[in-house]
């Protein structure tokens, strides 16, 4: 289980600190999984991020339940639960693709995103815009928008604007931490 926190710092800080860095402390938290014992530190992981300005290795907190073997991971708020690009790249790739209304060849030659991938999140994202919509109503205390026809294209260009004004990464959080979904999770897990 991936748990997100505000690392408060960019990814560059978090990474130069590595294992040093101030995690959340999970010891003493009853197991999310069985609730009958507590969370113990059970060292890192390593996992690549790509963001707009940085690439590289970041480590991962883990925790453990020693009853029931379930894992807990403490994954920053800048990273994306199950991939290697960040919240801030995907938010860029897909607000110039919706919002900005551009065409799949302009939005991989202005992200330098390849087609595969950018029909990749697209897919993702169909499946979890209504959701998503909801949540970001609620989150920010935004006017739902008008009842009426409104295509699933039309509907992701309103999320993205939205979004634009906003800071994506705290949006990111706040959604994880009602749903337990990301934006490109698929609603099935």
């Amino acid at each position: 289980m991936q748990q997100m926190f505000d690392a408060r710092c960019s990814a560059q800080m978090y990474a130069i600190q590595g294992r040093y860095f101030p995690f959340p402390d999970l010891t003493g938290v009853l197991c999310p999984h069985c609730q009958s014992d507590l969370l113990r530190k059970h060292g890192f992981y390593a996992r690549y991020l790509i963001l707009l300005h940085f690439a590289g290795t970041i480590l991962i907190r883990r925790y453990i339940c020693k009853e029931c073997g379930h894992t807990v991971s403490l994954l920053p708020s800048f990273a994306h639960p199950g991939r290697a690009y960040g919240i801030e790249p995907i938010i860029c790739v897909l607000t110039i693709f919706y919002a900005d209304e551009k065409c799949v060849s302009e939005t991989c030659a202005s992200s330098v995103c390849s087609r595969q991938l950018l029909r990749w999140f697209r897919l993702r994202l169909k499946q979890n815009l209504n959701l998503l919509l909801m949540e970001l109503i609620a989150v920010c205390s935004l006017r739902a928008p008008p009842a009426g026809e409104v295509g699933a294209k039309k509907r992701a260009g309103q999320f993205f604007e939205c979004i634009r004004s906003l800071n994506a990464e705290d949006i990111s959080l706040k959604i994880f931490e009602r749903t337990r979904k990301s934006y490109l999770s698929p609603l099935s897990d």
